[in-house]
């Protein structure tokens, strides 16, 4: 049966600058799984598969919230949503654009006006000496327009110098960015890929139990119909299990990182088949053995 599970949003909202692993959507999901059965809380035992996830890209993905179950297998409870958004450093630039524009058609008006006032100076032509006079007052503004011109140019020039180094540091800072994004995007992949081996050594290891608990149950039946002629037999068919169980606890050990869930799930079912298994050896008759082997607990 599947255990119940509760989360607090099936929707989960992130931009492409965000770094997010199946920890954190537990935690901003608030994620709980009770146990139908005894009411115990295995929040502990959930797992989020994000293997559909480009992060960095924006996009709606799918991911899905799963739990271990007492066989060591994967059961997936529940889908969510994940939504990345695009930067909006675009959008804030583009929204002040109308403000700028407002400023320069303000600006237009004053330099009509000053423009229409040159225009309407009275021209007085009644002597040669005041045409001398007007034509030197128009000699003297066109020297100061040209160093105002030149002003203007320098100033540009200046503002595009600082346009182009602002520019190119923008460019190397976005590009830094970009490559940093790449780096968690490998990371988080290569977790996910390391997961996915650790689940099929799981996967493996738990079958290779149940074959040897078989192989006990046989050898413990067989030996309850012939105790004399089946003593020897069922003590080398232990035997056969304990060292199965030996060589199961060498490859863990070298598979996996000796850490995390899976980890302990799979050596602690290993040390308690091990110990049953030695418990048996040392059976003195049939019914002893069996009534160990009807204590051994596989969730142990």
């Amino acid at each position: 049966m599947k255990p119940e599970l509760t989360i607090s949003k099936d929707v989960i909202t992130i931009d492409t600058k965000t770094a997010l692993n199946g920890e954190d959507i537990l935690h901003l999901t608030n994620a709980r799984a009770i146990d139908d059965r005894t009411g115990q809380d295995i929040s502990s035992k959930l797992l989020v598969n994000m293997a559909n996830v480009n992060l960095g890209q924006a996009g709606m993905y799918d991911a899905t919230i799963s739990i271990l179950d007492e066989n060591g297998s994967l059961q997936p409870l529940r889908e969510i949503a994940i939504k990345i958004v695009g930067n909006t450093a675009d959008q804030n630039a583009y929204n002040q654009q109308p403000q700028q524009n407002m400023r320069r058609r303000s600006a237009e008006p004053t330099q009509l006006q000053q423009q229409s006032k040159a225009q309407q100076q009275p021209q007085q032509q009644t002597t040669k000496e005041d045409e001398q006079a007007a034509n030197n007052e128009q000699k003297k503004p066109r020297k100061k327009k040209k160093g105002c011109l030149k002003k203007i140019i320098y100033l540009l020039l200046g503002i595009l110098a600082i346009y182009l180094v602002w520019t190119g540091i923008s460019y190397h800072q976005t590009r830094q960015k970009i490559d940093d994004q790449g780096s968690q995007i490998a990371e988080l992949q290569r977790k996910n890929d390391s997961l996915g081996d650790q689940l099929d050594t799981a996967n493996t290891q738990i079958k290779e139990l149940r074959q040897n608990y078989k192989a006990t149950k046989n050898a413990v039946k067989n030996y309850k119909k012939d105790e004399d002629g089946y003593r020897q037999q069922y003590v080398s068919q232990m035997q056969q299990v304990s060292q199965s169980l030996a060589s199961l606890k060498q490859q863990l050990d070298n598979q996996t990182q000796q850490s995390g869930f899976l980890y302990n799930v799979l050596n602690g079912r290993l040390d308690n088949l091990q110990t049953t298994v030695n418990q048996m050896i040392s059976a003195q008759s049939a019914e002893q053995a069996q009534n160990i082997l009807d204590n051994y607990k596989w969730y142990k």
